[in-house]
């Protein structure tokens, strides 16, 4: 709670309006607001809710280019102006195009399947257009908005949100190489739950709490339906030992 202070979202607050928050604040330092998240399908909401603050509907991403189907994202490239994209494949290493480099899009050059874009690190122009491999024809890229944790290691980011979407306890290590992604504490941002679950450390620890208590289900999940009546004003006083006041339910509180 010291660490991420007033830089915690909190649940309760749509994924959208924090998407559309964090472009605002990259908007105002001109700095790239990046999502790193757990899951794939968690990178891939970041995606679709950064292309609908874009005015991006549906039926155009229909008509979008297939993305690299490494990627694990189904959300097809559309050559706008201003999107940004990360690329995902190794290319050109002397200009810059390799997995993982973001860039923004500038020109298409035939419809969603050729178009050219800038590197957001060193502001080379790259050409974006089909390769095949296995029998399937798709653009060596995704949208750039959002990531796994596992995908950014080796990353240097100067501005973004973690994002734990998983259902279950994130695995050993992963909050650490999340948080460890940024270049400064002032940058990382957090969305969701306060979970200790989600920040364990590498090794054994017999002390730990290892398993989400009831109240750190999210209210979205099956599990979790109706969070937000289970409990009244007085019942949220926790004691030190950690046992809820009402129902001795363990909180695994930070």
């Amino acid at each position: 709670m010291e660490y991420f202070e007033d830089r915690h979202w909190q649940k309760h607050e749509s994924l959208s309006a924090c998407v559309a928050r964090g472009m605002e604040i990259g908007k105002e330092r001109n700095q790239h607001f990046h999502w790193l998240c757990t899951t794939n399908d968690g990178a891939s909401q970041v995606c679709l809710a950064a292309l609908r603050i874009n005015g991006i509907t549906d039926a155009d991403l229909a008509r979008g280019y297939l993305c690299d189907p490494n990627t694990k994202s189904e959300l097809r490239i559309l050559a706008r102006p201003g999107l940004l994209i990360r690329l995902s494949r190794n290319f050109d290493k002397q200009r810059g195009f390799v997995n993982g480099a973001l860039a923004e899009v500038c020109e298409s050059l035939r419809g969603n399947s050729i178009f050219t874009a800038r590197l957001l690190g060193s502001g080379n122009m790259v050409l974006i257009h089909p390769m095949e491999e296995e029998g399937q024809i798709f653009l060596p890229c995704c949208y750039g908005y959002g990531s796994t944790i596992r995908r950014s290691q080796g990353a240097d980011l100067d501005l973004g949100c973690i994002f734990f979407d998983q259902k279950m306890p994130a695995g050993r290590g992963y909050g650490y190489v999340a948080v460890s992604r940024f270049k400064s504490r002032a940058g990382c941002f957090l969305y969701g739950k306060m979970r200790r679950t989600d920040f364990l450390p590498v090794g054994d620890h017999s002390e730990e709490v290892l398993e989400r208590g009831y109240l750190s289900i999210s209210s979205d999940e099956d599990d979790g339906c109706g969070l937000e009546y289970a409990f009244s004003e007085e019942d949220e006083c926790i004691s030190e030992s950690g046992d809820h006041d009402c129902g001795n339910l363990l909180v695994d509180f930070i």
